[in-house]
């Protein structure tokens, strides 16, 4: 028997249900459009996507026995298709086209995990990387990069056979002191003036406010007491119509029509006599709000009164003028120029660093104490100088890496022969850990897919650093 006390469990356990019930049906829709989603991949022969939806199809349904059978033949299709990479990548190695080789090693030691694939991938890619970074040899410098800095520099490294020679030079820094004047303003309390009291004025407003109500209050009084008046002599009237109509019907000769009318004209009375009833108390709430608003005025007009004639009609302000005074400003920097040359073309950069701060004497008359100068003098100056021009030789070598990067690029646009233009995009994104730019990595996709379909996904930059 279902009683009052066990109603909110019952209700508890529906909304429990009705929320596993609302769960399996979007578990159901998802599980439903991931199959439909690898069914239609895996009819366009493109395994490697039907992979991923039916496991995310297993995931929603993992007991499901149609998903595991569907995900298990687009596997072995992914597979089968993976397989046939290997040879054609050691024809590749064997014709030395190192970049086909490299993805298609790449890719199939992604899929089918071959001892085979995984070896030669990273063969190939220590021949390949070694020929697209650069490899550099530095010469002794004082502003601290050598071959152990080169090293740690993503795209470049330092070589005992190096194809490119790197040497710094700078100029002497020059130490220059910039010193300028300029007028600062502010102002100071100069003297005082008499003006009338605002305090006084805004009291002298609020009262003429209060008198100007208290005038409004005592009009609406005057009208309400009126309307009040009439209110109590039309009561009086209806009630004396209503008594001598209730006196009549007590007539033992009436007839019945003269009793019909009698009872009419007593309703209409008795409803005249409510409504008057009505509007009196109506009245006579206003009269009473009215009341209290006018005998709150008075109060504040009195209390007003009270405080005006204690505040003083005038009142002395700060008058403020204004205050010219100079500061000084110093600035002193080191200046010098950078050259980096590689292989006897020179780059140069300018190295500069500086320390600047403004001063002013002591000036009573605005209580401003003195600022005294803080410039960092020309020793001081030199750890910092140092440090820029150290920072700015790793920008140099860096734009070289980028400049080099973007050389393999340029080849492989201009390159008619597929085989290079693909080596000369692979080692254009083999020189930083970053990867290709994003038109070198569609370049080398459209390449692939062009030539091997879309069985499986040509993750570019992750097929070029795998390991």
């Amino acid at each position: 028997m279902l009683t009052t006390k066990s109603l909110p469990t019952l209700v508890t356990r529906i909304n429990s249900l009705s929320c596993i019930i609302f769960a399996l049906f979007l578990s159901g829709c998802a599980h439903q459009n991931y199959m439909e989603e690898g069914k239609k991949f895996a009819q366009s022969n493109q395994y490697e996507a039907a992979v991923q939806q039916f496991k995310l199809a297993l995931n929603e349904e993992p007991d499901d026995e149609a998903t595991k059978v569907q995900l298990a033949n687009a596997q072995q299709q992914l597979t089968t298709w993976a397989t046939k990479l290997d040879p054609i990548a050691d024809q590749s190695l064997t014709n030395n086209h190192l970049g086909k080789a490299l993805l298609l090693y790449g890719k199939s030691a992604q899929v089918t995990k071959s001892q085979h694939a995984i070896t030669r991938y990273k063969k190939v890619y220590q021949q390949l990387r070694a020929q697209s970074i650069i490899n550099a040899t530095v010469q002794p410098n004082t502003i601290g990069i050598n071959d152990q800095t080169l090293s740690a520099i993503d795209g470049i490294t330092a070589s005992d056979t190096p194809n490119v020679s790197l040497s710094f030079k700078q100029s002497n820094p020059v130490f220059e002191i910039e010193q300028s004047t300029q007028n600062a303003i502010t102002q100071y309390i100069s003297g005082s003036q008499l003006i009338a009291n605002p305090e006084l004025v805004e009291m002298q407003h609020q009262l003429q406010s209060i008198r100007n109500d208290r005038y409004h209050d005592e009009r609406q009084l005057s009208h309400l007491r009126n309307e009040a008046h009439n209110k109590r002599s039309h009561i009086q009237q209806l009630s004396a119509q209503l008594q001598n109509i209730e006196r009549a019907m007590m007539a033992t000769n009436l007839s019945p029509t003269q009793q019909s009318n009698y009872t009419h004209q007593a309703s209409n009375l008795r409803s005249q006599l409510s409504s008057a009833k009505s509007n009196e108390r109506s009245i006579a709430n206003s009269l009473n709000e009215t009341k209290r608003s006018y005998n709150h005025l008075s109060d504040k007009m009195h209390h007003l009164a009270s405080d005006l004639s204690l505040t003083p009609a005038v009142v002395e302000v700060p008058v403020y003028s204004d205050y010219n005074y100079q500061e000084f400003t110093q600035t002193n920097s080191l200046n010098g120029v950078l050259y980096l040359n590689i292989d006897k073309v020179t780059r140069t950069a300018s190295v500069i660093v500086s320390s600047t701060d403004t001063s002013h004497p002591a000036h009573p008359t605005i209580n401003l104490a003195a600022n005294a100068m803080s410039v960092l003098t020309q020793k001081q100056l030199m750890p910092q100088y140092s440090q820029e021009r150290y920072n700015i030789g790793l920008r140099l070598i860096n734009e070289l890496i980028a400049e080099h990067k973007a050389s393999f690029l340029y080849q492989a646009q201009d390159s008619t022969n597929l085989e290079r233009k693909m080596t000369l995009l692979v080692q254009h994104g083999l020189v930083t850990s970053k990867g290709a730019s994003k038109n070198g990595a569609t370049m080398l996709n459209d390449m692939l897919i062009t030539e091997f379909g879309q069985g499986g996904i040509f993750s570019i930059n992750q097929l070029l650093h795998l390991y």
